[in-house]
């Protein structure tokens, strides 16, 4: 106990130096040199990523439209949380009257430019302007895979939810005409009530009515970057949304850190549900460590930051890394194995999949179509 209130506060600690954000988990954003680069290039032409065939996108990863119907259903704010993957990290979650939208990605590269760069190989699951009613967009760090121009852009131009950010972003989102946007530094937190009457979101101070949710940024071990010169110019970090009977998680990206998440947990825990990173780790291990979790990571982090249920994301939409496509949820499934999961503690979904997360532990995973 006395160890994690210890590191709670180090973290708090932890400043922005010279225009930049430390780190305090070890080195992240940083990728080997020069002659491993090249034995890196020999490796890729030795292992290609191969292409799903039409079986695997028919049967096993297909891209299913979503049940708006569903996901416009009413449900019980006790003991309910209804969760819709889009597709890489962008999934829409809905707690107690509300509705997020975590890193809205839907260009068909998360690179700078529009021919070159990580390529998808599925399609998101739906259109933006099929989106449901956002109440509010949570965006955990800069990289492509997790901030589109586009797609935030367009979001807000239909919209107009409110935008969450990690410090050092919000004069990015103003500049691009977005203006209902919070930034937030690690471990702050901010509370907001809905209005019924209105259907508005109104500050802790507009209104005294019912249906407060409080969001808190949590730090990760990962890093920004999105040009040349501006690396850890902006925090990188994860997202608890509290209400008054449920709450989750949503990882971002992240490498491993074997006192950060038990922190988490010991102060936020324990989650009804958790959107944890499973993919982009990478077949030599050596390149990612520093930056994502593999699937034995994701699970042990599942467990110290005290998850009921957690869903893989991160994986099956982009080609980041050269692990096999649809490797992550097989691995995900051996290590909850391994480390005596319940069945369907920690599980995937189709893309377009409405997920119900309930009290019921037993209750179908995925209603849907």
């Amino acid at each position: 106990m006395e160890e994690i209130n210890e590191e709670y506060e180090r973290i708090k600690s932890s400043k922005n130096k010279e225009g930049r954000f430390n780190n305090p988990f070890g080195v992240s954003g940083v990728f080997p040199g020069f002659s491993k680069v090249v034995n890196r290039i020999k490796e890729i032409r030795k292992f290609p990523i191969i292409p799903l065939t039409e079986e695997e996108r028919r049967d096993i990863h297909p891209c299913l439209k979503p049940n708006f119907e569903l996901i416009k259903q009413e449900y019980d704010f006790k003991t309910t949380i209804k969760s819709t993957w889009i597709g890489h990290s962008t999934v829409i979650v809905q707690l107690e009257g509300f509705t997020f939208l975590t890193d809205p990605v839907w260009s068909d590269r998360c690179s700078p430019f529009t021919s070159i760069g990580p390529k998808r190989h599925t399609d998101p699951a739906c259109a933006i302007s099929e989106l449901p009613k956002i109440d509010f967009v949570l965006i955990s760090h800069t990289h492509y895979d997790h901030l589109d121009y586009q797609s935030v852009v367009e979001i807000y131009k239909l919209q107009k939810p409110t935008f969450y950010v990690p410090l050092g972003m919000k004069q990015w989102f103003l500049d691009a005409g977005i203006f209902d946007v919070f930034e937030l530094d690690w471990w702050e937190e901010i509370k907001f009530i809905k209005n019924e009457n209105e259907n508005e979101n109104k500050n802790e101070n507009e209104n005294e009515n019912k249906n407060e949710i409080k969001l808190i940024y949590t730090p990760v071990n990962h890093s920004s970057r999105r040009g040349l010169f501006d690396k850890d110019k902006a925090l990188w970090g994860g997202w608890i949304v509290q209400g008054e009977f449920r709450r989750f998680w949503f990882s971002g990206d992240t490498a491993y850190n074997d006192k950060l998440f038990k922190v988490i947990g010991h102060h936020y825990g324990p989650f009804d549900y958790s959107l944890i990173a499973i993919g982009a780790y990478d077949r030599n291990r050596e390149i990612m460590r520093a930056n994502h979790i593999d699937p034995q990571e994701a699970v042990m982090i599942h467990r110290e930051i005290k998850s009921k249920r957690s869903f893989g994301i991160h994986w099956g939409t982009f080609t980041l890394t050269n692990e096999p496509i649809l490797e992550p949820p097989q691995l995900l499934l051996s290590e909850s194995k391994k480390q005596s999961l319940k069945e369907n503690e920690f599980f995937v979904s189709k893309i377009g999949e409405t997920s119900i997360i309930s009290n019921d532990f037993n209750q179908n995973n995925n209603d849907v179509n």
